[in-house]
């Protein structure tokens, strides 16, 4: 049955509010999905019973029990394979870097595999896309079978409920192999109280996309060839930090006999580039990636930059910034801005920088020559963190709409996407052309320090360019990290990823596990109550904090500061995401 417009549309602009909140330009963000980690699921069941229990707190797949119509399928593949050519239509998001869809190297091998013939239809390019597919779906009109596509849990609730996309938990069930197998695994059963929504229905194909670099990936990096040139060793303290920045400013080290460096400078907009969220992490658990959430020391939810060992950190940034060892411009400046200072045609004008990758060194790659990353800094209390992102929870990526009159023959292109063929072909493009198998006993693998063996090596990077090959991970897939870490070390030293590997050795773990607040999982209703104030948190938040380091708000004022978080409704904020982080915890007990 179709629902009005109207109904949508609110729901899923109420969802964009609460996504939004997680934090300015990084915060709150992760590289695949696009949005904060923070999820809202609603606790009803349309069509079922009052008080139905979350699905957190149900176990299993919990399918409708009728038996599927499988004849369709060929009995005598191991995963499922269509005995006949079947054609399905997919309704996918434009990708200027994706030369031709309906011949790209990722599809013909899926049409193959399964035997099926996909013909594509296209949303628009960026947030344009979202806003068509909510008037797509609210039209009434046909849509196409499948869906690749990522959405919020909310969003994916919101569609599925109303009868946009069916449930698949029988497919999963009774027809799905990879997925299946996944699902069977110790990792696969925790992440299933993410993959259900709260009426217990699985409505998207999951994607799972392990990347331990980006696990990790609030990395500050410093410039190796000033230290060496000033004789100074790699700063292990905030302290030594300061020493070190200060070096920077007043030596000359780039010697140019002119008074040009940038000890420290970040931006407002880049990936983990803002300065202030990685270097709070030698002073409190930040937790930047989930909302700020925290427990205090009777194990209740709190915000960390509510927290005195917060109010630490800006005072140590505040001196950085007073002495003009921290730019300001950090605060006002973008990274394309930042971009035209790392690239000075000058010459080298960066002492130190936080960046998640060191591909922000595109545009002047000799630069980064300079750099090597600065391991995790201790704070004055003996504090020593790191972000931690948790790229094994699961993104929603596809999705079989109430129009495909073949379900089966859908749910096994799904299906075999999480094929580890097919993680390397939609993360690396085709063996051959991007990459090649290597024999592990000869070639080291750049995650050997972490006991990971290499399987392949990139012979061309293809990934962020105009290509063929692949289709830029927007749809599920099963890219684990035992995949992920088996990469050949490249022959470049300063390849960007195999600079971020080299820094892992030095990051992994710095994260307190046993007190660890994730993903918190809300019901519609709970996600109504705090969409707004989490807006408002979030742009008072980003306002004092560059205030506060900056220097035009004292820090004198902190207790103002607190009042004024409370007033926006900050406890209420707190009293929700405990009530929901309680459910869940029970559910998974």
């Amino acid at each position: 049955m179709r629902r009005r417009a109207k109904t949508i549309t609110a729901l899923v602009c109420a969802a964009a509010v609460a996504a939004t909140a997680g934090g300015c330009g990084n915060e709150g963000s992760t590289s695949q999905s696009g949005s904060g980690n923070s999820s809202q699921v609603e606790n009803t069941n349309s069509g079922g019973s009052e008080g139905e229990q979350p699905a957190a707190e149900q176990e299993g797949l919990g399918g409708s029990g009728e038996a599927l119509d499988l004849s369709i399928l060929d009995e005598s593949s191991e995963y499922p394979k269509l005995k006949e050519k079947t054609t399905l239509t997919v309704l996918v998001q434009t990708d200027t870097n994706i030369e031709d869809v309906e011949t790209n190297d990722y599809v013909t091998k899926l049409e193959e595999a399964v035997n099926v013939d996909l013909q594509f239809e296209y949303l628009p390019a960026g947030n344009d896309g979202k806003q068509k597919l909510n008037v797509l779906l609210s039209s009434g009109s046909d849509l196409p079978d499948i869906i690749w596509f990522a959405l919020e849990p909310i969003e994916v609730y919101t569609y599925g409920s109303q009868g946009y996309f069916i449930p698949i938990n029988d497919y999963i069930e009774q027809e799905s192999f990879y997925l299946k197998n996944y699902l069977d695994t110790d990792e696969g059963k925790e992440n299933l109280k993410y993959i259900k929504s709260a009426d217990g229905n699985i409505y998207a194909w999951p994607a799972i996309i392990e990347e331990i670099g980006n696990d990790y990936d609030h990395r500050m990096w410093i410039n190796q060839t000033w230290l060496d040139e000033l004789g100074l060793e790699m700063p292990t303290t905030t302290d030594e930090y300061y020493e070190v920045l200060k070096a920077f400013k007043e030596k000359d080290p780039n010697g140019n006999g002119q008074a040009d460096e940038m000890p420290l400078v970040g931006n407002r907009t880049g990936w983990n580039q803002s300065v202030w969220t990685t270097l709070s992490y030698p002073f409190i658990y930040l937790n930047d990636q989930f909302d700020f959430i925290i427990k205090d020391d009777e194990g209740k939810l709190t915000v960390s930059y509510a927290q005195p060992e917060f109010k630490d950190a800006l005072e140590y940034m505040n001196k950085l910034c007073s002495e003009g060892l921290l730019s300001p411009l950090t605060f006002t400046q973008d990274e394309a801005q930042w971009k035209q200072i790392l690239g000075d045609p000058n010459g080298q004008v960066i002492g130190s920088l936080c960046a998640g990758s060191m591909s922000c060194y595109a545009g002047a790659p000799d630069r980064k020559k300079d750099l090597t990353h600065l391991p995790p800094l201790t704070g004055p209390d003996g504090v020593c963190w790191t972000s931690y992102r948790a790229t094994s929870l699961p993104q929603y990526k596809g999705f079989i709409t109430s129009s495909c009159e073949n379900p089966v023959a859908a749910a096994a292109v799904f299906d075999y996407m999480y094929s580890e063929e097919m993680a390397r072909q939609g993360r690396w493009g085709t063996e051959g052309k991007a990459w090649e198998q290597v024999d592990p006993s000869t070639t080291e693998s750049m995650y050997e320090s972490l006991g990971a063996e290499a399987s392949f090596k990139i012979t061309d990077n293809i990934w962020g360019g105009v290509q063929n090959q692949q289709m830029g991970e927007m749809h599920p897939t099963l890219r684990t990290y035992d995949i992920t870490n088996s990469q050949a070390k490249p022959d470049d030293p300063f390849d960007a990823q195999l600079m971020t590997a080299n820094s892992i050795p030095d990051y992994i773990d710095k994260y307190p596990k046993d007190d660890l607040v994730t993903r918190i999982i809300y019901t519609q209703e709970e996600a109504d109550q705090i969409a707004e104030i989490q807006a408002s948190l979030k742009t008072y938040r980003e306002e004092a904090i560059a205030a506060f380091i900056t220097g035009t708000r004292p820090l004198s004022d902190w207790d103002n500061y607190l009042a004024e978080l409370e007033g926006i409704g900050l406890q209420q904020f707190l009293d929700v995401a405990q009530q929901a982080y309680d459910r869940m915890m029970e559910g998974s007990n």
